[in-house]
């Protein structure tokens, strides 16, 4: 009997195993052998380092790896090696690797227990379970991370689909591939130059040479920020000034509670170390969540032009005609240029349905009114803790590639206009992969922003022609 762990699921176990090239040989399937603890010690002790495979009705997978027999008896036991994975949720890649934060309990051994990993953070099941009608098998175990193993601010809900009924249970034995000489090649999932000085140096310098097409009217690009309560837009725009001038900027008011700290909507130019304004500005505005005010027609309002800056919102009234302060006749230089939709890349698996419908609404009111979208995904080093320490190699870990993909699905918009970064939180000093990584981000919004009135202004000449010859020819 072949099992379900694919070639593609196999290679990214491989790389979270390390140690080399890996073969996978089935011991034991709850479809084959039945669902019980006996069943699964008889096949799976003492046969050396193993992965836990589920499979849900939901398309999701998921399991763990121990690095050691497991046995019978002895309960707690010590492996620093071992950690519990997501492979797929709902269908999608989503690439997940929880370590232990306490290894002294990283398994546990029993008999009548299947695999066991923390006190418990994963245990399928116990005893012995009979298939249901339908061939799916309802596990008496459980997923709670948190306890012994990091949950990398991941809910158990995004990982298991908020229930242990699963179609399949394998265990495989790991060991070492001596037919293959290396693990396959990581793959850059995105070629950017080296996030170094000379890369940064070159593209700041880039980015502050861009100006808005002749004829526009238009001084400086108007890049509008939105997302949740606390993803990270006010960082966002902070990190984002820092490399033109060569130290963190803290501009804009940021916060770490779940309430909004940005209550009204402000433009901020972007300066040099000289002090002369670049040619855009970044539009800082609250969260979208509960009592923000930032709901469809307030956001249709801003896109507009509208608003004007230090604005605040309400949530217990809409802006109208009749607002204080509202532009009735708003020229192109103060509509939104470019919209960046921020997210916090941590915690996507847990956006509130009424929040996904929003920002579907917000992009599609965008991309009717010929307005460009990027996707900038915060907080990356918290995907992992190896992302954290080499931020620099981030377009080679799949688990950012798998977040971008998601979201790029999610949201209707390409992967090449979602960007992940991580903005400056409790740094002293300026890191030069943090510059880089936003500066591609930046460059992305400058350009799809340029691109888009570049177009404007030239179906607007073109108008304008078309009106001159009528004209002359009503005078004719």
């Amino acid at each position: 009997m072949a099992g379900k762990l694919t070639k593609e699921h196999m290679n990214l176990l491989e790389g979270m195993i390390g140690c080399g090239p890996k073969s996978f040989k089935l011991l034991y399937s709850i479809t084959r052998d039945g669902c019980s603890a006996a069943e699964f010690h008889r096949k799976c002790d003492n046969q050396g380092p193993t992965v836990t495979v589920l499979l849900n009705p939901q398309g999701s997978v998921y399991g763990g790896y121990a690095g050691i027999n497991w046995k019978s008896t002895g309960g707690f036991t010590m492996d620093d090696t071992a950690f519990i994975f997501q492979l797929v949720f709902s269908g999608i890649r989503v690439v997940n690797i929880f370590r232990p934060k306490d290894a002294s309990k990283a398994l546990y051994f029993g008999c009548n227990r299947s695999a066991w990993f923390g006190n418990p953070d994963f245990e399928p099941f116990l005893n012995t379970i009979s298939v249901n009608k339908d061939g799916t098998f309802s596990l008496n175990g459980r997923l709670t991370l948190g306890t012994c193993y990091n949950s990398n601010n991941v809910s158990n809900d995004a990982i298991h689909n908020g229930s242990m009924v699963v179609t399949e249970l394998e265990v495989y034995a790991v060991s070492a591939d001596d037919t293959r000489t290396s693990t396959p090649k990581q793959t850059t999932w995105r070629k950017t130059p080296a996030l170094n000085e000379e890369y940064i140096s070159k593209i700041a310098e880039e980015l502050a040479s861009i100006t808005p097409p002749r004829g526009s009217g238009i001084t400086d690009f108007r890049l509008l920020l939105v997302g949740p309560v606390g993803a990270g837009k006010s960082s966002f725009i902070n990190t984002v000034m820092s490399p033109f001038a060569d130290r963190i900027i803290n501009k804009a008011a940021v916060g770490t509670s779940s309430q909004n700290v940005t209550r009204k909507y402000i433009t901020y130019p972007v300066r040099k170390t000289g002090g002369s304004c670049l040619n855009f500005r970044l539009c800082d505005t609250p969260g979208i969540g509960d009592h923000s005010g930032m709901d469809a027609v307030n956001i249709n309002f801003l896109l507009d032009g509208h608003v004007h800056s230090s604005f605040e919102f309400s949530y217990s009234r809409h802006i109208s005609a009749k607002t204080p302060g509202f532009v009735h006749r708003p020229s192109l230089a103060e509509e939104a240029h470019c919209v960046g939709i921020v997210l916090d890349s941590s915690t996507i698996h847990d956006l509130p349905a009424v929040t996904m419908t929003l920002l579907n609404e917000l992009k599609n009111l965008a991309l009717e009114k010929g307005i460009p979208l990027a996707i900038v995904l915060t907080k990356i080093d918290k995907l992992h803790e190896d992302i954290a320490e080499n931020l620099a190699d981030v377009f080679n870990r799949p688990e950012v590639k798998a977040v971008v993909d998601q979201v790029s699905e999610a949201l209707g918009i390409p992967p090449n206009h979602v960007f992940p970064v991580k903005n400056y939180h409790s740094e002293m000093e300026t890191e030069v992969a943090v510059h880089g990584l936003v500066l591609i981000a930046l460059r992305k919004m400058l350009f799809i922003a340029l691109d888009a009135l570049e177009e404007r202004t030239s179906a607007n000449e073109e108008g304008q022609e078309a009106n001159a010859d009528v004209t002359e020819s009503d005078t004719a």
